[in-house]
């Protein structure tokens, strides 16, 4: 074998080298995307069912409003919590399942702004299931263990009190959950971005 022989048999070894060094790359890139769209999808099916939960929530305020509405400080509130998780429901029917047969920039995309909306309403879904609990548990204290909270002042400071400790923790955990999701979808748009970057090369 000549000099020129080997240095086209060497071309030929590295060429396949970096075939397959780029291969093991774009398949690792796609496994590490598939594992991370399924935690896409179990964040927006949180998000669907959520949705919908409020629409729910929705019915169920205005329904008990209706059968107390001649006690307008129980069934006031109730009305009013009942249009807050209807706000709710609206402002979230922009969410969508993403389209994984679309290019990898548009998924992208898609992904982005589903982070932005979460982070954007995150701290309204906090204080509008807060507020929602908040209009119902004095209804169902009066009618299931028929506690007067607003008429009874000892019964209306344990309830301010054990509202302030349930809310502070619920606040705690959801903002835990919504950072941790909201990191979950950085990592996605930083997998999709080395796709994008692989493929273009």
């Amino acid at each position: 074998m000549n000099l020129d022989e080997l240095k086209n048999t060497w071309k030929e070894e590295d060429k396949h080298l970096e075939n397959k060094i780029r291969l093991n790359e774009n398949l690792l890139l796609k496994m590490n995307l598939e594992n991370t769209t399924g935690a896409i999808n179990k964040i927006i099916n949180k998000s669907l069912i959520g949705r919908n939960l409020a629409l729910l929530y929705c019915f169920i305020s205005i329904g008990t409003a209706v059968m107390i509405i001649e006690e307008i400080a129980y069934s006031l509130p109730a009305i009013m919590g009942g249009l807050a998780m209807l706000w709710s429901f609206v402002s979230h029917l922009a969410i969508e399942k993403p389209n994984y047969t679309v290019s990898l920039v548009q998924l992208q995309k898609t992904i982005c702004n589903f982070r932005i909306h979460m982070a954007a309403n995150a701290k309204y879904d906090i204080a509008i299931v807060a507020f929602w609990l908040l209009t119902l548990a004095p209804i169902y204290l009066k009618y299931i263990y028929k506690i007067p909270v607003y008429s009874n002042p000892k019964a209306l400071s344990i309830f301010v009190l054990i509202s302030v400790v349930v809310l502070t923790v619920m606040i705690a955990v959801s903002q835990k959950a919504y950072k941790k999701y909201d990191q979950i979808l950085k990592n996605s748009e930083a997998y999709l971005s080395k796709l994008i970057e692989f493929e273009n090369k």
